[in-house]
């Protein structure tokens, strides 16, 4: 079965890039446009990973984080940041790992490897 993974993007020219790449690569892919809408996603169909934008309408992306890690049932979701607020890198990656953020422009290759060693890991802990 293929892992799911959930992108959380605004623009949308960045989600259906990320949607193409993804199920391409084979993933079953869901997308949300902003961070309302991707908890509520998160929550009715708990993804193996989490692709997340910060910048966005209603909800941004460390909110989203915040109510993931206080959710018992979404807490160990993991998530990969992809962004283009530089200021924030240094703490994100504080919180989430060198190799779980992203700046925009991101370079594919890289990110899919990721994507990949994530899952599989997710794959062993299921």
């Amino acid at each position: 079965m293929p892992a799911k993974v959930l992108v959380v993007e605004d623009d949308p020219s960045v989600r259906g890039l990320l949607h193409t790449l993804l199920t391409g690569e084979g993933y079953d892919v869901s997308t949300a446009s902003d961070g309302l809408a991707g908890l509520v996603k998160a929550s009715s169909a708990k993804p193996d990973l989490m692709l997340l934008d910060l910048m966005m309408p209603d909800l941004g992306g460390v909110r989203v984080l915040e109510e993931l890690r206080g959710d018992p049932a979404l807490a160990d979701v993991p998530v990969i940041v992809v962004t283009g607020k530089l200021e924030a890198v240094p703490s994100l990656r504080a919180l989430l790992g060198d190799d779980n953020v992203f700046v925009k422009p991101f370079g594919v290759a890289e990110l899919l490897e990721r994507v990949s060693a994530v899952t599989r890991g997710q794959e062993r802990q299921s």
